[in-house]
């Protein structure tokens, strides 16, 4: 008798460590190649916007971002490597909405001028009528 309840016992803690053990390695998942695949997409995306030249601290913090998910995915630490993935998408994003609006701040800064100068020729012709006077026929 006591015996079985002995046996049964360790048949149980097998039973519930084999069931541990494979929802662990259930756990540990695929390695996150499409949030790699993004973060690689939203670099270059930053790359073609010029966020070297606007936003180079930005597109710095999602390169080393992604080299370190890239590290995790070597590793098998897939959680961190999507994680850092992610982040590395966002950090690329930023940088290419920051360029992407410092090129528009200059375009904008550009126009202005254009149309600051407009008004200044624009004003000179008008005191130029003025002081010659009403035209007399």
């Amino acid at each position: 008798m006591r015996w079985r309840k002995s046996r049964t016992w360790i048949i149980a803690c097998l039973i519930i460590l084999c069931a541990l053990e494979i929802s662990g390695c259930s756990m540990m998942g695929k390695p996150p190649t499409e949030a790699l695949a993004n973060a690689e997409l939203g670099l270059r995306a930053a790359s073609e916007a010029r966020a070297a030249e606007f936003a180079p601290m930005d597109l710095q913090s999602a390169r080393e971002k992604l080299e370190g998910s890239k590290q995790a995915i070597a590793a098998k630490r897939y959680e961190d490597a999507r994680r850092l993935a992610e982040s590395a998408q966002v950090e690329a994003e930023l940088a290419e909405v920051k360029a992407e609006t410092e090129i528009m701040r200059r375009a904008a800064e550009e126009l202005q001028k254009g149309i600051d100068a407009l008004a200044t020729d624009a004003e000179r012709g008008s005191r130029k009528s003025l002081s010659k006077g009403p035209d007399k026929e």
